[in-house]
């Protein structure tokens, strides 16, 4: 495991790349999401979308759900997967967090 001292995190992320992945507001509500467990794309991207507005979930129009889980896909999951951080299964459509040590590091 990785000290501080060496600029990685717990989980052998860069520090850097870590406080990059955790700019994005968006992507920090997203693991929050995954740090409850696995879930679908729809479902994230429905949650993601209410906590950004502070709504219900059942609020969130089909128009803002589509528009967020294009841009999990497009955006979000690529980088989230690429860094070891989420796991996302294709064949069902859903993500979950393989390294839960990085829930400490997304700030609020």
């Amino acid at each position: 495991m990785a000290t501080q001292d060496s600029g990685e995190v717990g989980f052998g992320v860069p520090r850097e790349v870590v406080e990059d992945l955790f700019a994005s507001r968006r992507r920090r509500l997203l693991v929050a999401c995954l740090g409850e467990g696995t879930a679908s794309i729809n479902d994230l991207a429905t949650e993601v979308v209410a906590r950004e507005q502070g709504i219900d979930p059942e609020d969130v129009t089909p128009e803002q759900r589509q528009a967020a889980v294009d841009e999990l896909y497009q955006v979000h999951l690529p980088e989230l997967t690429a860094t070891g951080i989420v796991d996302y299964d294709s064949m069902r459509g859903t993500a979950e967090l393989a390294t839960p040590a990085v829930l400490q590091h997304i700030g609020k």
